[in-house]
């Protein structure tokens, strides 16, 4: 507690003594008189709505934020974003889950699709695996809070999260950069950008990241624990033929391979085989753990301005395999565990008409279609739990998904709009599998249904002026019924629902020097998505109802020229209303667990805590030599759980991140020194809650380091 302190009132002294200086700069003299009355917060131009809006003007719940300040705050993955986000929380593991205001399930099955649409680009990412991405060459994230199953394409009940990457330019540009920290780690990043000729253009990015030192060891071998390499090339060619028609060919690729799928068993319990916690970053493994994933995706978006209209069609494609040799006990006894081969082929097209945002009658329509095929191939699982045999499942599930929107608003009187959006989708599932023991093919399994639904939205919002908006929503959001590819034998899990009323505002004021932003929501949620465990296979299943009831307030203030202050803070209240059937489990003498059935009414959602803040600051001190920025991002959540039992508490925890950067006058090189996690917290980024173990998986300790960069 006393480093937390020392650490906590040395940031709050470098902001002090930042807002010091700029106020000395002013008394003195020492800029301009614009400069003197200078600050505001700069525009953030989002897409929310599938037009470029300033994010103000957007009657919408939602966090932007920028590449610069994912660069400051320490964001480099998705998973990070939670620093900025007090509303999103994450569950990072081999396919990583997010949940906004509550809203979200803990995926771990192929071809089960989050209950937050991702998507890069204005592309889905078809598959809950892709979620491990790093945040490079991003020039802005827009977290949308809330259903939005109108104008995004897919399973969007609880939100959405845009991240647009930065566009070719014909102006030549290049940058790089190459980092060092602690465990051993590499950093380094590349793009470059330019003209092809007088209508071509085209980018390229690149990264690598090697952490060669664990945080941990695996006291069974000695081997370390906690590493982590990946490495990520982007690149986009961009013909623009005259000032109204745009194609853009994108072609990705991405490599991980990490132990973020590694557990032991959490502090006060016991694995199955009688072995207790081996240490918060260690394990205790006889089979060696670890995830590999490769993602390799490519995408045509072309744009041609009709003059009454925009005509836009996206088109992708997304191939992933996995593969993560998996020690489901989590311990060296043999109990189960097995490698686990995974795949996913996904293709969508979405193909918009949006109408120009003059005028006091705006419009979208559009058409969208998904394609999936989703597999293990196979589960192969060895031990005592399966008798000491060799056991294969085997599984497939396909998805067609077909859907019409429209969205449209009207300035019925002066600086009133009424917005109504709809979508119907349809969606056809199959699955088909078997299990094979010892070589023997089982019987195959195969089902399929059909699933359709409507969904809607009804927005009023007026602006009092400029400076103030206020607004009212009624939304509702559909996440498809699913089969459970793990077990082919399963029924279909039925559909998701969501209705949710919100009422908020945007405001800003001072000539733009101070903006808040608040929203206040209630939402009806049944038939929730959750998972058990079934067979020693995590499959599946329905919940019944729950009630989630919450507010958010944003404030940034920018009193001066270079200096920009955010604070965040959200409350929620996530229970359910109606879960009588829920898995509990309770301790069975030696070791492990045995699981039963009981009322989980009244207990609140998993990865849902009631209280969270964020604050960051950054300050540009200008000098004769060069730009130093300080920066500080603060993060506090309160505890949560991480099963519907309620009896997993995830503690109240605080993150501090910090860097000092310089820049050299020519604004080519700067040296940035950092340092994450500084109060070094002992956090969870996932747990896993099995008959074998009750096992957890840490989020990194404190770590820092410094990077050098460059640019044109």
């Amino acid at each position: 507690m006393l480093n937390k302190k020392i650490l906590l009132a040395t940031s709050l002294s470098v902001l002090t003594l930042a807002y010091a200086q700029a106020s000395y700069a002013q008394d003195q003299g020492q800029a301009s008189e614009d400069e003197q009355q200078g600050g505001g917060i700069s525009e953030i131009i989002v897409t929310a709505q599938k037009r470029a809006e300033n994010v103000q003007d957007v009657p919408i719940a939602m966090t932007a934020i920028t590449g610069e300040t994912l660069k400051d705050s320490g964001i480099e993955s998705a998973d990070d974003m939670t620093l900025a986000v007090p509303s999103l929380t994450w569950q990072q593991t081999h396919n990583s889950s997010p949940y906004i205001r509550g809203v979200g399930k803990p995926i771990v099955t192929a071809g089960n699709e989050s209950s937050v649409g991702i998507f890069v680009d204005g592309v889905l990412q078809i598959s809950p695996l892709q979620a491990n991405f790093a945040m490079d060459n991003v020039e802005r994230i827009e977290v949308l809070k809330g259903p939005q199953g109108t104008l995004f394409g897919r399973n969007s009940n609880g939100g959405v999260i845009s991240i647009t990457t930065r566009a070719p330019s014909f102006d030549t540009q290049a940058e790089a950069s190459i980092g060092y920290a602690n465990y051993d780690t590499v950093e380094g990043k590349f793009y470059a950008s330019g003209a092809l000729g007088d209508e071509l253009a085209a980018n390229f990015s690149g990264s690598f990241y090697n952490q060669d030192k664990g945080w941990g060891k695996n006291i069974y071998n000695g081997d370390d624990a906690y590493w982590s390499k990946d490495w990520h090339a982007r690149g986009k060619l961009l013909w623009e033929p005259d000032d109204d028609t745009s194609i853009t060919l994108t072609g990705e690729y991405h490599y991980t391979k990490t132990q973020g799928n590694a557990y032991a068993a959490i502090a006060g319990t016991l694995a199955q085989d009688g072995t207790g916690s081996p240490g918060f970053y260690n394990l205790n493994s006889d089979f060696e753990t670890y995830l590999r994933t490769r993602v390799a995706g490519a995408n045509l978006r072309a744009r041609h301005d009709m003059g009454w209209a925009e005509l836009v069609s996206i088109t992708a494609y997304t191939r992933v395999r996995t593969y993560w040799p998996y020690d489901s006990d989590g311990a060296p006894g043999f109990i189960l565990q097995g490698p686990i081969y995974e795949s996913v082929d996904g293709f969508t097209q979405e193909v918009q008409l949006v109408s120009p945002g003059t005028g006091n009658f705006r419009w979208v329509v559009g058409l969208y279609y998904m394609y999936m095929d989703a597999a293990f191939d196979p589960i192969e699982l060895y031990g005592a739990n399966v008798g000491g045999a060799k056991v294969e499942v085997f599984g497939a599930t396909k998805a067609n998904s077909f859907a019409g929107f429209g969205q449209a608003t009207w300035e019925f009187v002066p600086d009133t709009n009424l917005t109504v959006g709809a979508r119907m989708t349809f969606d056809k599932r199959s699955v088909s599998g078997h299990v094979d023991v010892n070589d023997a093919p089982g019987t195959v399994a195969k089902h399929s249904k059909n699933f359709s639904e409507p969904t809607y939205k009804v927005t009023l919002d007026h602006k009092f002026g400029r400076d103030f908006m206020v607004y009212a929503t009624h939304s509702t959001g559909y996440n498809s019924g699913q089969f459970n590819t793990g077990n082919a034998n399963a029924p279909a899990v039925n559909p998701e629902k969501i209705k949710a009323y919100e009422i908020g505002f945007k405001s800003q004021f001072l000539d733009n020097k101070f903006q808040l932003n608040g929203a206040a929501y209630h939402y009806d949620y049944r038939d929730l998505q959750v998972t058990v465990i079934e067979n020693a296979v995590t499959v599946q299943t329905n919940a019944a109802k729950a009630k989630i009831d919450g507010f958010e307030l944003e404030a940034n203030v920018a009193p001066v020229r270079g200096l920009l202050i955010s604070a965040a803070v959200a409350y929620s209240d996530a229970r359910y209303s109606d879960y009588n059937n829920a898995q509990y489990y309770r301790p069975v003498m030696g070791g492990g667990y045995e699981t039963y059935s009981d009322d989980a009414t009244g207990n609140r959602l998993r990865l849902s805590n009631k209280w969270a803040f964020s604050a960051s600051a950054r300050y540009d001190i200008e000098t004769e030599a060069g730009v130093f920025t300080p920066s500080v991002a603060y993060s506090h959540r309160g505890p949560f759980f991480w099963n519907d039992e309620n009896t997993v508490k995830e503690p109240a925890h605080d993150v501090l991140n910090a860097s000092l950067t310089f820049t050299t006058a020519d604004d080519r090189f700067w040296l940035r020194i950092w340092g994450k996690n500084l109060f070094d917290e002992k956090i969870r980024a996932s747990t896993t809650l099995r008959r074998e173990v009750f096992g957890e998986v840490p989020a990194a300790p404190l770590t820092y380091g410094a990077t050098l960069g460059w640019k044109m």
